[in-house]
């Protein structure tokens, strides 16, 4: 059951804790659910069974998300719940450990992590430019122990996953700009990114023992690439050619 705890920052509706800095508002976004009303909305989805997904992508949203599912668990009892949030475009410090110790999936578009017109033109002026420089902690939380998968969030951005693992594998646009890459410290290696995209979300879907990895007894839902992305330049990567496609075996779309 997924639920939006905030908007997004470029209309000034993802939630912060600190203000806007554009000036035209002297406001810090927008909660979508009051007081205690996600904690209690979670509980309950979590006691019939369901799984919690939260869109949040404000730091001030990103909280209340964890603190909701810290709730559950205080309320439920612990079991293997894996509540997930989407984006983690803003993470506060005290924060960032909070995930791996609730075992809560940041689920996280990598694609989003770079200097386009989106983010220097509707997104940095909003939030300052030392706000702005902490946005995508991808590497910060994977190294946290919190088990990161990556999605795309299509239709809202491209569906195609390399070109998520050539922006966390770089943190540039696809010109290579800025040269050694934006925020370069949370830079993830490309393997782990590919992780990030098949093993972690089958993990996310609770079919980790059905398909994400090629082993012996998964299911063989594979893309058969034209190089090998491991050993390919990040910037190259969108370039790759799928050369076909298998579900469960089958080649259900040759090139």
């Amino acid at each position: 059951v997924k639920f939006f705890a905030d908007g997004v920052v470029e209309n000034e509706t993802g939630a912060l804790l600190a203000p806007y800095c554009t000036g035209l508002h002297d406001h810090a976004g927008q909660h979508n659910w009051e007081g205690e009303s996600l904690a209690e909305a979670a509980r309950r989805v979590d006691e019939l069974g369901l799984q919690i997904h939260i869109h949040a992508i404000g730091d001030a949203a990103v909280r209340q998300a964890l603190d909701a599912i810290e709730y559950v668990v205080a309320q439920n009892g612990p079991r293997d719940r894996r509540a997930v949030i989407a984006h983690c475009q803003l993470v506060d410090r005290d924060d960032l450990d909070r995930f791996a110790a609730l075992s809560v999936i940041p689920n996280m578009q990598p694609l989003w992590a770079q200097l386009d017109a989106l983010m220097t033109v509707l997104t940095i002026p909003r939030l300052g430019a030392d706000r702005a420089d902490s946005q995508y902690p991808i590497r910060t939380l994977d190294a946290s122990g919190a088990p990161l998968a990556f999605g795309s969030d299509w239709p809202v951005s491209s569906g195609a996953p390399l070109d998520g693992v050539a922006v966390a594998a770089s943190r540039t646009t696809s010109d290579g700009d800025p040269p050694g890459g934006w925020t370069p410290h949370e830079i993830l290696p490309v393997e782990r990114a590919l992780t990030a995209y098949t093993a972690a979300v089958a993990h996310q879907a609770f079919a980790e023992n059905t398909w994400g990895i090629i082993e012996p007894g998964f299911s063989a839902d594979m893309v058969w690439l034209d190089r090998d992305p491991r050993l390919t330049p990040p910037l190259e990567l969108p370039s790759t050619s799928v050369v076909g496609t298998y579900l469960r075996g089958t080649l259900a779309s040759p090139a």
